[in-house]
């Protein structure tokens, strides 16, 4: 009996945790899988031009607008392709080394976007950029 009443209490909390409401935006974060992601859409239009690595590794890529990206200053790592995933900017990468090249796709949450700065975020990796103007 004390196991089917602890199941049910906690059943009854994880779906009312499943959808919460942001204090600080409003908007809808919906929990998937143990996986938080915004329900706020992204406005395309400002990944749009290229941007500049604020760090000191300088990796500045361009996003355009027919969907192709390309590596601004980087002769080994070839952005071709970009898209929106829901809240990630997924970028598919050529990377060329030693006589060999592969074709990979990476994924990136996009935690800021606005028309001057970029923040992008893969686990605990951070890149921010800011847009050439």
């Amino acid at each position: 009996m004390t196991r089917t009443v602890l199941g049910l209490l906690l059943m009854v909390l994880i779906s009312l945790g499943a959808c919460k409401e942001s204090k600080n935006t409003g908007e809808k974060n919906i929990k998937k899988e143990g996986v938080e992601t915004s329900a706020a859409p992204i406005n395309k239009q400002l990944l749009i031009g290229s941007w500049l690595d604020t760090s000191a590794s300088q990796l500045h890529f361009s996003l355009l607008e027919d969907g192709t990206a390309r590596s601004d200053n980087m002769a080994t790592l070839l952005y071709q392709k970009w898209r929106l995933d829901g809240g990630k900017l997924v970028l598919t990468v050529k990377s060329i080394g030693n006589g060999s090249s592969s074709i990979d796709e990476e994924s990136y949450e996009i935690k800021t976007l606005t028309e001057e700065k970029l923040v992008l975020q893969n686990g605990d990796y951070t890149m921010e950029f800011t847009k050439k103007k």
